[in-house]
């Protein structure tokens, strides 16, 4: 018989790319002492964090400064000095830690599991020098030259359905819920032709951004949440350990080809992110199928679950044949999602109805 909280559990603890805690520990350890080089160089002094002292790794444009300093260091780029240039700034207005319950008018706080708190932004200007940075950082890593969409302030009532589908994932995956939740700090609203469904990047640490159409249906607004923070997890368990070969370059990788995207060429590291993405969706489905939860009657949970299980096999098979791309830590994590999804699927579908599905992409 299928035990469902074991296939909750099994994804989101017992592993060292599993449990959040000890992995959260040592990125913030990497960012304090990154912060600590950086404050030694000439003008630099120490971070003017808030009063409730938001950790280095939890702010989207600390963590990006300290993330561009760690790599000019290594590369002994001079540009290195720019780092300590921002570290000397006194016009950021630091937004509260996710342990913090100070308010902030700039945006809609929403509590999730484990007692942090996540912030909508809801209030967009381009004077205040935090939000001038985190929207100048959106740009850079999530749009292109011609695109025409934006972030935009997210609404009480689009804040509510955030809030609706982290009820929904909390009760259906617990543990995984509570684990990638733990990765996020910060949630964008965006709207505009051509704007994604929901995206982050590791460019983009710790937010993820939604699109405004896809907040008017919880389950959808659910699916987006957990893709999204499965990547930012990932970005994290990168930083600590060494998944991919010494000296990987995605523009000379290894290219995988999914069938299911027309002309798509996918690097290495960028099919493995899909398939971490698409094991985690397919527990989801798995997990929903069985619960029959009343807010996601609407749910196609047998297809859902049929085409992310295969989309995650497809992937683990094609990056578990290119060992030479990955590291050390990389061959296990490989094997340890092929493992989750072997539990996933030793569950059988259940519960299913025919109306639409999101789906993940």
């Amino acid at each position: 018989m299928c035990k469902l909280k074991y296939v909750d559990r099994s994804i989101a603890q017992g592993s060292v790319f599993a449990e959040s805690a000890p992995l959260l520990a040592k990125v913030e350890a990497t960012f304090s002492l990154a912060a600590e080089i950086a404050g030694d160089w000439p003008g630099a002094r120490q971070l003017p964090l808030s009063s409730d002292g938001v950790p280095f790794s939890c702010d989207t444009m600390f963590r990006r400064e300290l993330e561009l300093f760690l790599h000019r260091m290594r590369q002994r780029d001079p540009q290195a000095k720019e780092t300590a240039e921002f570290l000397a700034r006194t016009d950021l207005a630091v937004p509260p830690g996710p342990g913090s319950a100070r308010e902030d008018g700039r945006f809609i706080p929403l509590r999730v599991p484990g007692g942090r708190t996540v912030r909508m932004l809801s209030r967009i200007d381009d004077g205040d020098a935090w939000t001038a940075g985190f929207l100048e950082i959106f740009r850079k890593g999530l749009t292109e030259p011609d695109s025409r969409y934006g972030v935009v302030p997210a609404t009480d009532g689009e804040a509510s359905a955030v809030a609706e589908a982290v009820e929904l994932l909390a009760r259906v995956l617990p543990e995984t819920t509570a684990s990638v939740l733990s990765h996020l700090a910060f949630i964008g609203v965006v709207e505009g032709p051509g704007a994604f469904e929901s995206a982050s990047d590791r460019k983009v640490p710790r937010a993820v951004f939604i699109n405004r159409c896809a907040l008017d249906d919880v389950p959808r607004t659910a699916e987006a949440l957990l893709h999204e923070c499965v990547h930012q997890k990932l970005y994290d368990i990168q930083l600590v350990h060494p998944i991919y070969r010494a000296g990987y370059d995605a523009g000379t990788a290894a290219v995988i080809r999914p069938s299911w995207h027309e002309n798509a060429a996918w690097s290495f590291d960028r099919a493995l992110a899909a398939a971490h993405v698409y094991v985690h969706l397919a527990a989801l489905y798995t997990v929903l199928g069985h619960r029959q939860d009343s807010v996601a009657r609407g749910v196609d949970t047998v297809t859902g679950r049929a085409r992310t299980a295969e989309r995650a096999r497809f992937l683990l098979a094609a990056v578990a044949g290119l060992p030479s791309e990955a590291g050390p830590a990389g061959v296990r994590f490989i094997e340890w999602l092929m493992a989750r999804l072997r539990q996933i699927e030793d569950c059988p579908a259940k519960g299913a109805t025919q109306s639409h599905v999101q789906g993940a992409r």
